[in-house]
């Protein structure tokens, strides 16, 4: 039998991360009507009719407020060429607009909050419900419109096109370059 290692219950120190999350930034109204930007990996499908993602976030940061507040936000995701400024866009202090990381903001097709230009894909969403864990809460956002890079729908392997980045721990993320498809044209998932 293989010897397993017991990890703690802290996700900050595992290493190697048994667990990845998908890197995005996600865009939000604030207050004063100006956009606000923030990376997230704490991401995940949750349904498909109709379409849900949950969204983890701490209840005190921006983002959450927003979305509790205003109900709407935008999940853009992001290719590796954008893994410095996404780095360094959570070092900024609020409020934080697209611009203030560099980047240009575009409208949503169904929501207030906007798009990411540079990002490869987005998904405009409307708040269904949140579920509060002490400070931590899920929000559960009913996708509303999705949008993605033309270029990464015409290429011949796509993923390797958006090359979407995943958070594995502290300052350490890997890079879809590739994807395989199974021989086998009758698997369920």
């Amino acid at each position: 039998m293989k010897e397993k290692v017991n990890f703690d219950l802290n996700k900050r120190v595992w290493h190697p991360a048994p667990l990845l999350g998908q890197i995005t930034l996600v865009t939000s109204l604030n207050p004063d009507g100006t956009s606000n930007i923030a990376p997230k990996s704490w991401i995940s499908m949750m349904a498909l009719k109709p379409p849900i993602l949950a969204l983890g976030c701490n209840l005190k940061h921006w983002t959450a407020q927003n979305i509790l507040a205003n109900r709407e936000f935008v999940v853009n995701i992001p290719g590796a060429e954008l893994a410095q400024t996404i780095w360094r866009s959570h070092t900024l202090s609020h409020p934080r607009p697209v611009e203030a990381v560099g980047l240009a903001p575009i409208p949503a097709i169904q929501v207030k909050p906007p798009r990411i230009e540079e990002c490869k894909a987005h998904l405009e969403c409307v708040l269904d419900q949140q579920v509060t864990y002490g400070d931590e809460v899920i929000l559960l956002g009913q996708i509303v419109a999705v949008s993605m890079d033309k270029a990464a729908c015409d290429a011949a392997d796509a993923y390797a096109q958006m090359r979407m980045l995943c958070f594995l721990e502290d300052a350490t993320y890997g890079v879809i370059e590739r994807a395989n498809r199974l021989e086998t044209a009758n698997i369920n998932t």
